[in-house]
């Protein structure tokens, strides 16, 4: 068994704890959503929707009003409240209890006109992109909380489509959809010790947060009012997500602008804005991860080899030039990259997949230089059976022999990687060693074939290696792995959200994108495995496509522009879901390294025919 796999962590018994409650949470939640699910109302049309933004936009800038159509005579069984958003906060905000559309543009255009703080605002007769922007939530239906179980209650709503409104006598407040969106409010309900995964709303905070607006207490309120939820349509200026056509124009837009959001906000000193929070529109400071930083250098170097932009491939070289200066130590006889105090394979790995993309399309002294010392410290950390140490001590010098997630699938694909653009057999010879392991008795145990964890990178190195790694292993492996992510990939209509192609277990967790731009990826290059062995590429290719559809769903082009803050320098950005609204670099470097790589697929299989 893989050194690496077979080990057990204490957090591992608390990991599957966690898990197993999520599961009974999960369980509870679906039952209990299936008996207080909200039969929403029909929504005003298209055509009514764009009339009502056109009025509020005419009578914000003093322009003559737009003809208004038979359509806009909609009325819903709800209030609409119509929102003035700007820099990605709410700052005015209008609530027609009639349903009535006509209603509810003419009061709120009465209501902001009457508002002092708004006339005083540059951006209220402002044009371009800092100017005030307008939402209108149609209440479409209302529903109960869940039950006030653990894990179940902050399961109540549905993220994007559902808000709250809560009532004492005769008011009511409403925490929209979109404000929910704009503060956080659909994550962070119940956190877990599993990095990066939280889920859920916090529904008792926010129900203190309507009884405060009420001027009561929340006691007050759950005693003498009450707190319900509602799905409502969103019309807004920016449609999203947006459908867009898997083709190899769209693919490579979206690759050239994401590579531009990145550039946009790299440091001068060559350094990457680890997470853009796009609501603020500042980076957001959380600890910085090397191996991130260099995934993202690959893939601007990438977009340039694959496509031609130059300013990428500078963008590339600055980062690898702020790496040599501030990470690289002596690790032995080698040269290697220390990240947080030690240094680890992963670093090193994804330094050396960035350096050998610049060198696959000119050389450069820096790169090779990279290239050379970093493998050199890879082959020295390579035990007998294949499989390599993940970490050196810098303090006794010695290599440590742990494994963790992504590192040896990121080093066979930086190894065989170097051996394209160097040809030292060396790196050839290290690279056949460790995928043999990792795609034959490293992952031999009681039930590997019906589990898989992370393994992108193991079959992004299978790709790489098609013609020169021993292919059997490799295909029944990430064939597997497929197979096992195909059964996850959602279809249309299986969630209330767009989430055809993402991956998850059921309709009532949000599914996160970056995932899906890891692991269509690595089907790319599954697909290319195949393809070169003659082997069926039907499933590889159906969930690829499926993939790569949902991520130019969700990116920020333009997204949902009125929660952000700088809607110019959030263009191009890919969030971690799609309630959330930041930007980490490894977000955007997964999605584009999957659009630019199926784009040249296509461009390949187009010229062949």
């Amino acid at each position: 068994m893989k050194a690496g796999r077979a080990k057990r962590s204490p957090a591992s018994a608390l990991v599957r704890a966690v898990l197993l409650v999520l599961a009974s949470a999960l369980l509870l939640g679906v039952f209990a959503s299936a008996r207080t699910s909200i039969s929403p109302a029909a929504p005003p049309s298209a055509e009514a929707g764009a009339w009502a933004l056109a009025a509020l936009e005419a009578a914000r800038v003093g322009d003559g009003a737009p003809a208004r159509p038979a359509s806009a005579a909609w009325a819903g069984p709800g209030a609409i409240v119509v929102s003035a958003w700007h820099a990605g906060v709410p700052i005015a905000q209008h609530v027609e209890a009639s349903g009535e559309l006509v209603a509810a543009v003419d009061g709120a255009i009465s209501a902001f006109a009457a508002e002092r703080f708004l006339a005083s605002l540059d951006a209220w007769r402002a044009r371009g992109d800092e100017r005030v922007r307008f939402t209108l939530e149609c209440v479409l239906g209302e529903g109960p909380l869940l039950p006030s179980l653990p894990w179940v209650e902050e399961l109540s709503l549905v993220p994007i489509h559902e808000g709250l409104v809560a009532r004492l006598g005769d008011r009511a407040i409403y925490l929209t959809p979109e404000e929910l969106r704009s503060r956080g409010g659909y994550e962070g309900g119940v956190e877990t010790p599993i990095p990066d995964l939280t889920f859920g709303s916090p529904i008792a905070a926010l129900k203190v947060r309507l009884a405060g607006e009420l001027g009561v207490e929340a006691d007050e309120l759950e005693r003498r009012g009450s707190v319900r939820r509602f799905r409502s349509h969103l019309v807004a200026e920016s449609t999203y997500p947006a459908e867009t056509e898997v083709t190899e124009a769209a693919l490579r837009r979206a690759s050239v602008e994401g590579a531009a959001f990145l550039l946009r906000h790299q440091h001068r000193d060559g350094k990457w804005t680890y997470v853009y929070d796009a609501g603020a529109g500042v980076e957001r400071h959380e600890a910085y991860s090397l191996p991130r930083h260099a995934g993202t250098s690959y893939f601007v170097a990438q977009v340039d080899a694959l496509h031609g932009m130059p300013e990428a491939r500078e963008g590339a070289l600055r980062s690898l030039r702020w790496l040599e200066r501030n990470s690289m130590r002596r690790c032995g006889e080698h040269r290697c990259v220390e990240s947080h105090g030690r240094a680890d394979v992963g670093s090193a790995a994804l330094t050396i997949v960035a350096a050998a993309e610049v060198l696959a399309k000119a050389p450069d002294p820096l790169a090779q230089r990279l290239v050379e010392e970093l493998t050199a410290f890879l082959r020295s950390l390579q035990r007998a059976d294949g499989e390599l140490m993940h970490e050196f001590d810098l303090e006794r010098q010695e290599p440590v022999d742990v494994q963790h997630m992504y590192y040896s699938g990121e080093a066979a694909f930086a190894l065989l990687r170097a051996h394209d653009v160097l040809g030292d057999e060396r790196d050839l010879q290290a690279a056949q060693r460790l995928m043999a392991h990792l795609t034959g008795a490293g992952w031999d145990f009681l039930g590997s074939r019906y589990y898989y964890g992370e393994e992108h990178w193991t079959c992004i190195a299978a790709g790489e290696g098609r013609a020169r790694v021993d292919a059997e292993d490799a295909i029944d492996f990430c064939t597997r792995w497929l197979e096992f992510n195909d059964r996850l990939q959602f279809r249309a209509g299986e969630t209330p959200w767009s989430s055809a192609g993402a991956f998850g277990v059921g309709p009532v967790l949000l599914p996160r994108l970056t995932p899906v731009g890891s692991r269509t990826e690595a089907f790319i290059n599954t697909y290319l495995l195949l393809k070169h062995h003659g082997r069926d590429t039907t499933l590889a290719r159906r969930v690829v496509e499926r993939g790569l559809g949902q991520l130019l769903r969700w990116r920020w082009a333009p997204g949902p522009t009125h929660l952000f803050r700088d809607p110019a320098a959030a263009f191009g950005g890919m969030p971690g879901s799609p309630v959330d609204p930041t930007s980490r670099n490894d977000f955007v470097q997964h999605a584009g390294s999957a659009w630019i790589r199926w784009a040249d697929v296509l461009r390949e299989e187009a010229a062949a025919r």
